[in-house]
């Protein structure tokens, strides 16, 4: 009888030991989970807005702004928070109130960078406005709006709102006007239906998935397309774009039942059985279908860029934001533009005809 030999009788005692280290491994060694973040914090509430300031939102209340920069909302309370949200973001803030008169106004105010408050698309500071303002006469109250910093939007009982994103600062203005020591009524160019308040309704901001890792690092996750054949995907996989190959990897697929067969789906539209329809239908289904990608293109730029109007007798459209610089050519007060960037109280416009080109921002209208 023909005995083995000592290391071919240890030889399946280390590959048992071998595959046993494999799966312990596999079982401690974890990667990066896709994780959905919680969203930013505000602060918790403020003190009270003291008695001889004056606020225009009362606790418990929020003002909604169509302005020519987008839509805003601002939420007030508790005592000097305010919360702005902003396309898609929503961070809080704590407001000052000011010791004395600024401008007229005796609100309250924040500028610099908030104590509560994640970077928002590279917003880390605000510079926030909150007030009266009082004038003697409605031609005083639009001057003062033609010559500031911002684009406004108001009522006709003289509620104003004005926000925009300058490099890493949020500006954000609410006023409440008062004509002659009243409340006005009517102002030219109001727009009741830009602006809603209400109770306060609170939207926390919508938060995508990351890929976090063990040592809390966070990227951005970017799930796999459905691979073209659902044949070659594997038998346990997740429904197509619900689970990618990283998911299944780390076990972070997400059960959901699924149902065998499509019995359910409709059945496709049948060929075309004339020659000659066939071969006219492509051309002028291309045709509606270019046409209406293209208006659909032109109505979101339209809606994405503020618009204004000329507001002066004769204005000089120049090549720079100063008036140092060169008249590229002039136009007539009513001329529509649209602002595709601001700079120093300069707005580059482009008119309906392509010109573009800088104007002054008091001599334009919203």
């Amino acid at each position: 009888m023909i005995r083995p030999s000592l290391s071919a009788a240890r030889r399946p005692v280390r590959v048992c030991a071998a595959l046993a280290l494999l799966l312990l491994a596999a079982g401690c060694v974890t990667g990066p989970k896709v994780v959905t973040p919680e969203p930013p914090p505000v602060p918790e509430g403020g003190p009270p807005v003291p008695e001889d300031n004056e606020v225009v939102l009362s606790e418990g209340t929020q003002v909604v702004a169509d302005a020519p920069w987008g839509r805003i909302k601002i939420e007030a309370g508790p005592g000097l928070r305010r919360v702005y949200s902003w396309r898609g973001l929503r961070r809080g803030v704590v407001l000052e109130p000011r010791q004395e008169r600024m401008g007229g106004s005796l609100g309250i105010h924040f500028e610099g960078r908030p104590p509560v408050w994640e970077a928002a698309d590279g917003i880390t500071e605000v510079d926030l406005e909150e007030g009266q303002k009082r004038f003697q006469t409605v031609d005083d109250a639009m001057v003062w709006m033609q010559i500031r910093r911002l684009r406004y939007v108001w009522n006709n009982s003289g509620l104003v709102v004005g926000w925009k994103p300058h490099e890493d600062t949020l500006q954000v203005e609410v006023w409440q006007f008062y004509i002659d020591g009243e409340q006005p009524t009517n102002l030219p160019d109001a727009d009741d239906a830009r602006i809603t308040t209400g109770p306060v309704e609170v939207v926390p901001q919508e938060m995508k998935p990351v890929l976090e890792y063990p040592d809390g690092r966070r990227e951005p996750y970017e799930p796999e397309a459905a691979p073209a054949d659902a044949s070659k995907a594997d038998d346990d996989s997740a429904p197509a774009g619900e689970c990618n190959w990283f998911e299944r990897l780390f076990n972070q697929c997400p059960k959901t039942d699924t149902t065998e067969g499509d019995a359910s789906a409709e059945p496709a539209e049948p060929a075309a059985a004339d020659g000659a329809d066939a071969a006219e239908s492509p051309d002028a289904d291309s045709d509606d279908t270019d046409s209406t990608t293209e208006d659909e293109a032109q109505a979101d730029e339209s809606e994405s860029t503020p618009r204004a109007e000329i507001d002066g007798s004769t204005v000089n459209v120049r090549s720079r934001a100063t008036t140092d610089s060169d008249v590229l050519f002039q136009v007539r007060k009513g001329d529509s533009v649209g602002i595709l960037k601001q700079e120093n109280d300069w707005s580059y416009v482009e008119f309906d005809d392509g010109r573009k080109g800088w104007v002054a921002d008091f001599l334009l209208k919203q």
